[in-house]
């Protein structure tokens, strides 16, 4: 359990930002992650036997925003941008934390969820390749493609619309 704790002190940080960028609100991140440790802490004796235990925090994360998401999009329907055209460059040019939230979001919701979650994971969570092919239990060069493709598939739409040179 000290093991765990550990962790959790050293990883805080960039499970907060992988949190907060996934779920775009930090009482909510605050919370995932709270629910997380917890979750973590009553499965004791039963970690002795994880390999890699910083990667399972990271699955774990990633499974408790992806069931929050879920949920609130059962509650809530909610607007996702899909068409480039209704981007405009005033709004890649974001004054705030929840500026930016939102055109990232906006951004990676325009990208199967493959490869918005690879770019999620390598950016707002610090992760490696490495790491992200074990949390998501995909090969090492899947993972690195579909990064590579949904950076490229970003960057083009972009550039397509005039968003950036």
């Amino acid at each position: 359990m000290e093991q765990l704790a550990c962790l959790m002190e050293e990883e805080r940080d960039n499970l907060y930002r992988y949190a907060c960028y996934r779920l775009g609100d930090e009482a909510e991140a605050e919370d995932v992650l709270q629910e997380v440790f917890l979750a973590l802490c009553g499965k004791g004796h039963l970690l002795d036997n994880v390999e890699n235990l910083r990667n399972y925090l990271y699955r774990t994360l990633t499974n408790q925003c992806g069931m929050l998401l879920r949920k609130r999009q059962k509650e809530v329907e909610t607007m996702v941008v899909d068409d480039w055209s209704r981007l405009q460059v005033k709004d890649t040019e974001p004054q705030n934390f929840e500026q930016e939230f939102r055109l990232i979001d906006r951004l990676l919701a325009m990208l199967p969820a493959e490869q918005s979650e690879v770019i999620r994971l390598h950016i707002h969570g610090g992760r490696t390749f490495v790491d992200i092919a074990s949390i998501l239990d995909a090969p090492l060069p899947t993972v690195k493609a579909r990064y590579r493709y949904g950076i490229e598939k970003l960057r083009n739409g972009l550039r397509m619309n005039k968003l950036i040179q």
